[in-house]
């Protein structure tokens, strides 16, 4: 039996009936669950769910992020396409392509952008996306700072969340304004050792160390700071090199620029973009 537009689903709140369905198909396809990010009511009029359901369970969707983007100082609106997935007993049923036309008839002027993986390479470009060059911000700097004086937060307290909603301090060369929910997501799923408080600057700092690398995966403030001051707090030793999550351009830094394997890390954008010669996705803003 075939699938109709028709058959598509919409959710764009907290629905608990919606979210069982939609965590049970990440489950299966992803291995993983949203329970952390649903049970804080993150679900917000900014996350679109659009997906097939039959006999009560929902085989295939793909979720939409609408977003304000800066890219080289100018903001327009645009839309991260994410979650695409697909019951592996439902697949080559055309679940996906139906999802997709469907999504982007709805948003036919609006810049889009996603991130994939290589088994859907020649997907994407059927629907007008082209694969992009993205690259990764490095830095060597030397970090031999007192680990035992770290003040840490849990991702989901009141510290934390003030801070993401009154976070003022964005790239210029390419940001995303309103993902506070995504980022959130990522500090509950992802980071939620990570989140470390720099006092002195009124600044919360996502890291991780590996040997002597130091991946800075965000920065929170509420205005730009260089990051002269911030190495000078950040809870780490024997750090040589670090790599930024974002466009570092307003911490005051000229990384250089790395580019990521496009095979390892495809990104894919759609409609009208006039993108830097060099940038990235702000890491906690993805989807």
């Amino acid at each position: 039996m075939a699938f109709e537009i028709s058959e598509i689903t919409v959710n764009k709140q907290n629905n608990e009936k919606y979210e069982a369905l939609f965590d049970d198909l990440i489950q299966e396809v992803f291995g993983f669950s949203f329970a952390p990010w649903l049970e804080h009511k993150l679900w917000d009029e900014h996350y679109e769910s659009y997906s097939i359901i039959r006999d009560g369970r929902m085989l295939a969707n793909t979720c939409v992020y609408k977003t304000d983007m800066i890219v080289k100082g100018q903001r327009f609106p645009a839309i991260q396409m994410g979650a695409v997935c697909t019951r592996e007993s439902e697949r080559g049923k055309g679940l996906s392509r139906l999802l997709t036309e469907h999504i982007l008839s709805l948003y036919k002027e609006t810049p889009a952008y996603l991130f994939a993986n290589e088994s859907v390479l020649d997907f994407y470009p059927r629907f007008g996306f082209k694969q992009i060059q993205i690259h990764r911000p490095v830095l060597a700097a030397s970090i031999n700072n007192d680990p035992t004086k770290a003040v840490k937060y849990e991702a989901d307290s009141k510290t934390v969340v003030k801070a993401i909603n009154n976070r003022k301090a964005f790239s210029n060369t390419l940001d995303c304004l309103n993902t506070g929910s995504i980022q959130m997501f990522h500090l509950l799923m992802g980071y939620p050792d990570d989140i470390y408080s720099l006092p002195e600057n009124d600044v919360i700092v996502i890291a991780q160390q590996s040997d002597t690398g130091l991946y800075i995966a965000d920065v929170i403030a509420r205005k730009p700071v260089a990051f002269e001051k911030l190495k000078n707090e950040l809870p780490f030793n024997g750090v040589e090199v670090i790599e930024f999550g974002f466009c570092p351009d307003w911490l005051d830094v000229s990384p250089v620029w790395e580019p990521v394997d496009m095979n390892d890390f495809p990104v894919f954008v759609r409609g009208e973009w006039s993108l830097p010669e060099k940038f990235c996705f702000p890491a906690t803003s993805e989807t």
